[in-house]
Formats: C-alpha cells, sequence, structure tokens
C-alpha cells in the first residue's frame, strides 16, 4: 500500500514539472525611488542632515520555479548631506546585492515577493576637506508586491533595507532604506 502511495506522488509530482517551468527562467529588473538613511547617532547640534535623496536597482535573476528564485543587482542608494556654519559633507552608499527572492502568487495578475540576501556595501564620505570609504558585506531584506502586465511584464513595488553600511571607527554606519518602484521583464 506504502508503495502504491509513493508511485501515486511521484506521477503527480512528474506530471506538475511542465507547471513549474512555465513561472520558471530567466528575468531582468530595474526600479527608482527614495532612499532614507537611517543613522544610529544623531548628528551634533548646529548640524543639519538631508538624510533623502533618488535611488535606484538594476539587475537580474532566475526563478526555480514559481516561488523560489536568486536575485543580482547593483544598487545606488543616493546620498546623505550634512551642513554646518561654513562646513558641508555627504555620505553615499552602492553595491552588488545578491539575494534569495521568495514569491507567493496571490492570483493571476498579484503577487507579495520577499527578499532576504547580502550587499558589498561601498560607503564613501567626505567633507572639509577630508574623505574615507569602506567596503563590507552586510545585510539586506525586503518585501514587495508585484502585478502582472502579461506573462512577460511585471511592475514592481518594493520596500529593502540594508542594514548597518559602512564602519563605526571610519566612515560610520548607517542604515538604508529604498522603496521604489520598477519593472521585471521575464525572458
Amino acid at each position: 500500500m506504502i508503495k502504491k502511495k509513493v508511485a501515486v506522488l511521484l506521477a503527480a509530482s512528474a506530471l506538475s514539472i511542465p507547471a513549474y517551468a512555465a513561472d520558471s527562467g530567466w528575468f531582468v529588473l530595474g526600479s527608482a525611488g527614495i532612499t532614507k538613511y537611517n543613522d544610529k547617532d544623531s548628528p551634533p547640534p548646529g548640524v543639519s542632515v538631508d538624510d533623502t535623496d533618488m535611488g535606484f536597482k538594476l539587475g537580474g535573476g532566475y526563478m526555480f520555479n514559481k516561488n523560489l528564485g536568486v536575485e543580482a543587482a547593483y544598487v545606488d542608494l543616493g546620498k546623505e548631506k550634512f551642513t554646518a556654519p561654513g562646513l558641508s559633507g555627504e555620505a553615499k552608499a552602492s553595491g552588488e546585492v545578491i539575494a534569495a527572492l521568495g514569491v507567493w502568487p496571490l492570483n493571476e495578475q498579484f503577487s507579495v515577493l520577499g527578499r532576504l540576501g547580502l550587499i558589498n556595501a561601498t560607503v564613501k564620505v567626505s567633507g572639509g576637506g577630508a574623505s574615507d570609504s569602506s567596503t563590507d558585506v552586510k545585510l539586506t531584506y525586503g518585501v514587495g508586491g508585484a502585478y502582472n502586465l502579461n506573462k512577460q511584464f511585471s511592475v514592481r513595488l518594493e520596500w529593502d533595507r540594508y542594514d548597518k553600511l559602512g564602519d563605526s571607527n571610519t566612515t560610520g554606519e548607517s542604515t538604508v532604506d529604498l522603496i521604489s518602484v520598477g519593472v521585471a521583464y521575464k525572458f
């Protein structure tokens, strides 16, 4: 009896492979949006901070099936600007991301996305005639939604967090959020 159940399960799995294959394959993506730097330390008195800017993400990936994939992208997280009487400075962050992607289809048009991965982030700071930089691998994660226009194109709304970018001893650390709208194309 157990052998029959196993045989039926294997046959059902084999029949479902074409359905999964239809939802798998390569894709490219691009998005743009607003970044917000969330510094762990507050600025000294007399220093004003502009912690929002524009950012973007360009990349691609592969879906193993309709629920699991991997993405690789380059992200530019814009700048954070500091001003004080007679002085100004900025911090900017960018890097390469690799992440696991989970997709949960709600129906034919809508899906929920979840992402967990790593960013090889470069943070550069400058101001007052000095500059410094740091490159470190840090954690990134995010959630979002996708609206499928057809089988190839989808529009995405996403929130991604890039955790503790920089070095506390040289550039300072900041967690950066990116809220973006973009498109993905499956081929």
